[in-house]
């Protein structure tokens, strides 16, 4: 009986292990990062600080998500780079689902000479504004990442076209 419990024990304590490692993957070091901090601007309006930490060059990123606010429909107002991390990046994109509630943004280095890839390091690369559209009252307001169709997955990749696939912290602000 001990010995079943001891095989019950390690088999849960490696799908565990298996299962966290699984959520977030870095084959270039350790694991980035991704911190979502929303801001209330005013009633029906926030503000996401996208921050990221890194520990290797990065060629591109693809930011996914996905935000609700109860029963009352959203719209994305703008993605500001002005200012961040990624501001020199020579392709920037935002595309939003106001349908869907769901939204990307991300940008692509063009390594050279002129556009290096982002540096190790820590800070902003976004600022997503969002505010309710239509008389609905607003529930909570909340932020997660998402999959946005065709085929957008949040990922980061660096200089020899390695998926990175960052941790992920949300953080609300009074």
């Amino acid at each position: 009986m001990k010995y079943n419990k001891l095989l019950f024990l390690i088999l849960a304590l490696s799908i565990l292990i298996s299962g966290t490692s699984m959520a977030q993957s870095d084959p270039v070091g350790a694991i980035d990062t991704l911190t979502l901090v929303v801001n209330k601007i005013e009633d029906g309006k926030w503000m996401i600080s996208v921050q990221l930490w890194n520990d290797e060059e990065l060629a591109a990123l693809d930011i996914p998500l996905g935000y609700t606010a109860g029963i009352a429909k959203l719209v994305v107002d703008s993605v500001s780079y002005a200012g961040t991390r990624i501001d020199y990046f020579a392709q920037k994109y935002m595309q939003a689902d106001s349908i869907g509630q769901v939204m990307h943004f991300g940008g692509i280095a063009y390594m050279g000479p002129d556009k290096p890839p982002l540096e190790p390091g820590q800070g902003e690369i976004g600022k997503v504004y969002i505010s309710v559209i239509g008389s609905k009252k607003p529930g909570p307001f909340a932020v997660d990442t998402a999959f946005y169709a065709p085929n957008n997955h949040l990922m980061l990749v660096d200089t020899e076209a390695k998926t990175i696939i960052p941790a992920l912290k949300i953080e609300t602000k009074k």
